[in-house]
């Protein structure tokens, strides 16, 4: 056979005749009597000691069939394609006759010639419905032949038998190939598929998803019960085989769509599966159905639904009122502190009617003039919103707005008495603060009354007097004298406390002095403890070290660090360019005392000096979880 118009292949490897050569099913497979009997049959009719039925591919021949002593005793059924009389059958899509191969030009010098003795060989082509030559139904001569065209007819009409028995096969191949190729793409689908017939109530196929939903199929007298399996409706009642949608589908033809189904299996958990199904009209009747499981869904509906109750009661037993205010301004939902103070306000028949009501407009004094233009805030910024509002019975209600996509979530609480606690606290705040900046002057007076120390009592009480000075004056940094309109601050920036206790002693913009450091703030007691530190430094800079002279510099550097046990405020205190000194300082002194007994025993941190000599240099840390304001 020539190659097709168009093609350029030899129809040896026409992409086709190879497809069709696999679907057979035929090649490598062993002897089948079905062909043997055709080959023998044709050996004894023609009258030649060889008779083969080919199947021939690119680079060989295999044979499906062989009668003869010569073919018989070939270790494996094939020759290659060289030794190949068949190809030129497959070649030119035609009978071939040989009388003489040793003479004859078109297969001269073929490897058969000598292999398997062939002199006389008579072929004819086995072809597809397609009209693809797969091979030959052959008889072999060892003897040169003239064959007659009764030889050639008769070998034609065993032919067609043996060509008949090959599409056989082939359509039956490719029925299992497509049925096996259905399966596969039906077991990678990940909702169930099955398929029911009618008349002894069989399950003729069901895919993975399915036999996982369902469990396997059984030919079980009671379908609904199969392995163990009851099926039922979401209420519990358990349907009856011939009730169940896929079955009532292909008996009335009725189409079922998303039914709901609950499979009870012995061995795990209920499944909850949608069922749709519909009739194929074919006999006897078949139907289709898909199962969808939704046990996932449904189990995130019942925890959603007792979520739902349980956040309702919560809403139900707080004592804050809260209220869902739709995009319109009205309300789509109040909880019962909402009914309680409608019910105080207006009555009954308004608090158990609040849904749809815009409350602002209709009942304004409910939540007072205040509450609008919060509303309006928390709308257009998209950010919760906090204020206070006047009830319509004069109390003070704290409002916090949570605004989402449509509606505006609103928790009020009456925070009267609380508002009353903290105004009482601020007052007696102030009042206390007052008292303890008198009792600071008072001491100071007592004090440099009642010196004892230093060189002479003047001279102590003048050192005490200063100190207390600096705690006084770092008192007044925490807790400023509080007037009508000041609050209680309880926090100081440990720059700003470092120039406040400098300030008596050197001006912010001294050229002797530089500051370095981030943001601090100190609580209560980080400011107070850090003020009598500060003062004792300062008071000994001035009297012997960088203050005291006029070239000589201060410089003060912190950072906050992390450590093993946390964030540490580390501080130095560095006076350089100093004057010589004469003999190293012992660092044993009062205020030295002072400064480490405050920076180890109130703060827990540690303390170290350094003395070179042109100045001196003082180091201390201090864990922030006790000063961190």
């Amino acid at each position: 056979m020539l190659p097709k118009e168009g093609q350029d292949v030899s129809p040896l490897d026409d992409p086709a005749r190879l497809r069709a050569l696999q679907q057979t099913g035929l090649l490598d497979t062993p002897a089948q009597e079905a062909f043997d009997r055709a080959t023998r049959l044709a050996s004894r009719i023609v009258g030649a000691p060889v008779s083969l039925i080919t199947l021939v591919e690119p680079t060989r021949q295999f044979l499906l069939s062989r009668t003869g002593a010569a073919a018989e005793a070939l270790a494996v059924p094939e020759t290659p394609i060289s030794d190949s009389f068949c190809r030129h059958v497959v070649e030119n899509d035609a009978e071939l006759i040989v009388e003489d191969a040793r003479t004859d030009p078109r297969v001269q010098g073929n490897g058969a010639i000598e292999g398997l003795g062939v002199i006389a060989y008579l072929g004819v082509p086995l072809r597809t419905e397609e009209g693809d030559v797969l091979g030959s139904f052959c008889v072999i001569g060892h003897e040169p032949r003239k064959w007659t065209e009764i030889e050639l007819e008769t070998l034609k009409d065993l032919a067609l038998g043996v060509e008949s028995e090959i599409r056989l096969r082939r359509r039956t191949n490719i029925a299992t190939q497509e049925r096996e190729t259905f399966r596969a793409i039906l077991d990678q689908m990940p909702m169930g598929i099955l398929l029911s017939e009618i008349g002894d109530d069989a399950t003729l196929n069901m895919n993975r998803a399915a036999r996982d939903m369902m469990g396997p199929p059984a030919h079980a007298p009671d379908a609904n019960s199969r392995h163990g399996v009851t099926i039922c409706d979401p209420q519990g009642a358990a349907y009856r085989p011939d009730d169940l949608p896929i079955n009532r589908a292909a008996r009335d033809g009725e189409t079922v769509s998303s039914e709901e189904i609950v499979v009870h299996h012995p061995q795990r958990a209920p499944h909850n599966l949608l069922v749709s199904a519909r009739r194929i009209e074919t006999e006897p009747p078949l139907a289709v159905a898909t199962l969808l499981d939704v046990t996932t869904h449904r189990a995130a509906e019942r925890a959603a639904a007792l979520s739902h109750a349980r956040l309702a009661h919560f809403h139900d037993i707080t004592r804050d009122g809260i209220l869902e205010i739709d995009a319109t301004d009205r309300v789509r939902y109040g909880n019962a502190v909402i009914r309680a103070r409608l019910r105080d306000a207006y009555g009954e028949d308004r608090a158990e009617a609040m849904e749809g009501v815009n409350l602002a407009r209709e009942c304004p004094e409910f939540l007072g003039p205040e509450f609008e233009p919060v509303l309006a805030q928390a709308r257009a910024s998209g950010q919760p919103q906090t204020t206070d509002l006047t009830g319509h019975d004069g109390h003070t209600l704290e409002a916090r707005l949570f605004p989402d996509e449509d509606a505006v979530l609103v928790y009020l609480r009456n925070v009267t008495e609380e508002r009353a606690v903290a105004q009482a606290r601020d007052t007696l705040a102030r009042e206390l603060n007052h008292r303890v900046k008198n009792l600071f002057a008072m001491m100071s007076g007592l004090i440099g009354m009642t010196a004892r120390h230093a060189k002479t009592p003047a001279a102590m009480a003048s050192g005490l007097r200063a100190r207390i000075n600096a705690l006084a004056r770092a008192h007044d940094l925490v807790s400023p004298t509080a007037t009508l309109e000041s609050a209680f601050r309880g926090k100081m920036d440990f720059a700003t406390l470092i120039h406040a206790i400098l300030e008596p002693y050197v001006a912010a913009d001294d050229p002797r002095l530089s500051l370095e450091g981030p943001t601090v703030l100190l609580n209560q007691s980080g400011t107070t403890n850090f003020a009598l530190v500060l003062h004792e430094l300062v008071t000994n800079a001035v009297k012997y070290g960088a203050l005291g002279h006029p070239g000589a510099r201060l410089a003060l550097q912190w950072d906050v660090t992390e450590g093993k046990d946390g964030a540490e405020l580390h501080f130095t205190w560095k006076e350089s360019d100093c004057p010589p000194r004469g003999d190293q300082p012992r660092g044993t002194g009062f205020g030295n005392s002072l400064i480490d007994l405050t920076i180890r025993a109130q703060l827990r941190g540690s303390y170290g000096t350094e003395w070179p000599s042109d100045g001196f240099i003082s180091h201390m840390t201090a864990p922030m979880e006790l000063i961190k304001g």
